[in-house]
This record gives structure tokens, sequence and C-alpha cells, in this order.
């Protein structure tokens, strides 16, 4: 079989069939057909990150969890269930069915690799170690957004139609495993279309990226030394600066970039977040725009108000936006690309670190970090009381997380979740859910994605979330 068309099979895989359908004989065709040579396995690799540009997962991760949580504000129909927290095994939610087909073709890529000889063995290393990437970065979307899930490291199509949920705990070892072995094959630098040549294009992973999102994992699973030393490193790396203004962080190749997505193919989006948001004119039913919550959550001389929130008026009403992405479309000129989608930066590893030092009571040391972001953003440093008071100094960084991350890959619903803070933000006493026409449920279950019934459907020992 010609390159080719093996490539355009292992991109069908991804993009048209969950992980659970796929036949014997395509298995077999992507195994034995795509590998035997080092250009056929870079564009089976760089294939996936061209499906999850253009299928959009920024964007839809955003503004799912943005209306589930107190960021947007519907304008909708059908996102309906989505602000009213009342999603429905038969409510269309992407993540699930995308997250898997994503870590289908990794792992298509890991086994193929694994057992062909045709690709260029320092090349093979690379795209194993992105491939590994992968896999744990979309198994960490699905563990946070579904609670336990089952593990898919194969591609053995039979077991995984079959298989049952794996705890929290499991999942995030997985994830730990992938990210340390994904560190040690990895390029130091970023590679471009050669995998093996340095590039000053942040669009593929590299040892820091992956270093950055264990740090990341670390956290959330309340390993806080690991947290600290892992954000560290990546804080360490001359590489990567905060950058100067807010305005210019989500720009390609930014000082705090540790890892973009981007296509050259030709698109008429520069990203899905820009064209998504950004408004040129009166918005309409999937242009959702910010709560009233997030806007009143800035401090008045906040930088990033000025920066990263814009508005359009039409003499009358005027709705506010996310702006961190400016730029609407490219004008069909696919080489005149200003913005990469932002999957990884480094304020969140400050972010990170402060969190973790708070934990481990090195209140100075987080107050350090957490004052780095503010000076970024215009503020002045906290004030000496709260850098004195573990409690306090928590709940400022959760603060900053909050206005910082906002509308970035669900950051602040997660947080609500981990945080445990997120009955009492959308339940009572914050009443968020109630305010947004819905009913938050005491139990906290509206916490966690429902599986899609076709799903249970499909795999007789795969369960519920309780409460759906």
């Amino acid at each position: 079989m010609r390159i080719a068309s093996s490539l355009l099979l292992l991109v069908g895989l991804g993009s048209c069939k969950k992980f659970v359908q796929i036949s014997p004989p395509s298995t077999v065709i992507v195994s034995a057909s795509v590998f035997d040579n080092d250009g056929a396995a870079h564009s089976a690799l760089t294939a996936i990150y061209t499906t999850m540009f253009n299928a959009n997962e920024s964007w839809l991760v955003s503004y799912q969890t943005g209306l589930l949580g107190d960021e947007l504000v519907n304008l909708d129909a059908s996102a309906t269930p989505f602000y009213e927290n009342n999603l429905l095994p038969t409510t269309t939610v992407n993540l699930w069915n995308d997250a898997y087909n994503y870590i289908y073709q990794a792992n298509a890529i890991i086994e193929g690799l694994s057992t062909q000889s045709g690709v260029t063995p320092a090349i093979a290393e690379q795209l194993i170690g992105e491939a590994k990437f992968i896999r744990a970065y979309w198994h960490f979307y699905l563990v946070n957004a579904y609670g336990d899930i089952p593990i898919v490291t194969n591609t053995n199509y039979i077991p995984n139609a079959k298989l049952s949920r794996s705890s929290t705990a499991e999942v995030y070892q997985q994830i730990a495993l992938d990210l340390s072995s994904a560190i040690q094959m990895l390029n130091l630098g970023y590679v471009n279309q050669t995998d093996t040549t340095i590039t000053t294009d942040r669009i593929r992973p590299c040892k820091a990226a992956a270093t950055a999102l264990l740090a990341r994992l670390y956290l959330y699973s309340q390993k806080y030394d690991s947290a600290e030393l892992h954000a560290s490193t990546t804080i360490s790396d001359v590489r990567y600066s905060l950058a100067p203004n807010p305005g210019d962080a989500f720009l390609a190749n930014s000082s705090e970039a540790i890892w973009q997505l981007a296509t050259t193919q030709p698109n008429y989006l520069q990203t899905g977040d820009g064209n998504g948001y950004v408004l040129l004119a009166g918005p309409g039913p999937l242009n959702p725009q910010l709560s009233a919550w997030l806007l009143n959550s800035f401090d008045s001389a906040d930088l990033r108000r000025s920066n990263w929130i814009s508005s359009y008026s039409d003499g009358t009403n005027t709705w506010y936006f996310p702006y961190k992405y400016q730029v609407y479309d490219d004008g069909n000129n696919p080489n005149n690309r200003t913005e990469y989608v932002m999957m990884l930066r480094l304020a969140e590893q400050y972010l990170i670190r402060a969190e973790a030092r708070v934990q481990q009571n090195n209140l100075i040391g987080a107050a350090g970090d957490l004052n780095m972001i503010r000076q970024r953003a215009g503020l002045h440093a906290i004030a000496d009381s709260i850098a004195a008071d573990k409690d306090l100094l928590l709940t400022a960084i959760l603060h900053e997380r909050q206005v910082e991350l906002f509308c970035e890959w669900g950051h602040r619903w997660f947080d609500l979740i981990r945080t445990a803070n997120i009955n009492s933000v959308m339940g009572s006493p914050g009443n968020i859910c109630q305010q947004k026409g819905g009913t938050w449920n005491p139990d906290g279950h509206q916490a966690l994605f429902p599986i899609q019934q076709t799903e249970i459907n499909t795999d007789p020992n795969l369960s519920q979330n309780p409460g759906y």
C-alpha cells in the first residue's frame, strides 16, 4: 500500500470511528504499512495534531466547561444542558469519543514503531515519546471530566470493547508512567518535520512539555513535592519567560509557550478559540459571552482585564468575550498566522509551584511565585497579612488561577472539582447553578460528565457515573 493511502487510513480511524469499533483488517493495515519509513511515521504522528486542531478541541473544552461553571453565559439553546448543569447520558459531549480516538492513534503509533524496523531509531524514539505524551494528555482530560475511566494502552479492539473503569489513582499512575517515559524519549528542543532538527516553532512536544504536564498531574494528585520539583524544572528553563505584556502571551512561539498547536493546512482559522469567541457583530447562538461573575472577579487595574477581554456594542447592548486570541481568521492565508493554540504555558507552572509550596508550608516561596504572575498583570504584591496566612494565601492562589487561566482548557472547572469547592460555588452558598436557571444536587454528581449512553450500551462492563 502506498504511504498516502496508509496515512489517510490512520487519520480516518481517528476522526470517524470510535476505538471500540476498529475492525481487525484496518488495524493490521495500520500496523504493517504506515511505519516502514521515516516520512510515513512522521505523517501518522503529526496527523493527530492536525485532527486536534481541526476539531477545535481547545475551544470545545473551554466552551463546555465554561458554560458548566461560572465563566460563560449561554446564548445557544442546544447548550442549555451545559449551562443549567443538566447533562444527560444522551447529551452530545465530544470529549469521550475524541479523546479515545487520539489515544487509539497514539497506541497504533507506539505499537507500529515498536514492531517495525524501517524507521530511523532516533526518529522512532521521538515519535514514540510524542505518542506517549498524547496518550497521557488525553487520559488526563478524560479522568478529570468523567472520574474513573477505562485505561487504553493498546489497539486490541475486542478487549477494549469490554473494558471496565479503572480508579482515578490508577489512571494517574498510568499518566505518570507515560509522561516519565516521554521525558526520557523526547528531544530537549523542539523538532521540525525531520523529527530531529531543532526549530523555533513550539508546535511539537519536547521534554519540557512532558515535564510541565507531569507537574500539573502531581498537583492534581496532591504529590506536592513532585509538583514543585517538575514546575521548578520548567521555570528554570531559560527558553521560557512570562510575556512582558499579557497581550503577547498567546502569540505564536511566545516566550511563555511550552507547547502550542498549529497547522499549515489551508484553513480560514488561526485558532478555533479566536474564531469561536471574537465578535465582529452581535453574538450568534454559538458565541457565548463572559459572565458577570468572571468580569467582576478582576481588579480594575488588572492588565489581563484590558488585554484578554474585549466587547462588542450595537449601541444598545454590549457583549463581553474572551480576547486571549485576538484574530478571528487568517484571511485564507495559512502563511499569515500570528497566533497558535496554547496547550501549555509558563504562567500555569508558577501557579502550580505556588500552590504546591503553600501545601508544604513554604509561604514565602509561594507568595513569590504568585507575585510573579501579579506583577505581569500590573498588580501590586499581595498583602503581608495574606502572604503570612496559609489559608488566605491558598485562596489568593486559586483566585489568581481563575483570572489567569479563564477560558483555557477547563482549568476553572477542574480547579473547583479538585479543591472540593464545586458544591459551595455551584450550590450553596454561591448558588451559581441556581442563578443560571438550574438546580445543583447536593451530592455534587454534576461535577462529572455522564458517560454517553451509546458507550454504556456497547460495553457491558462500563458503568455510568452516579446520579445519571
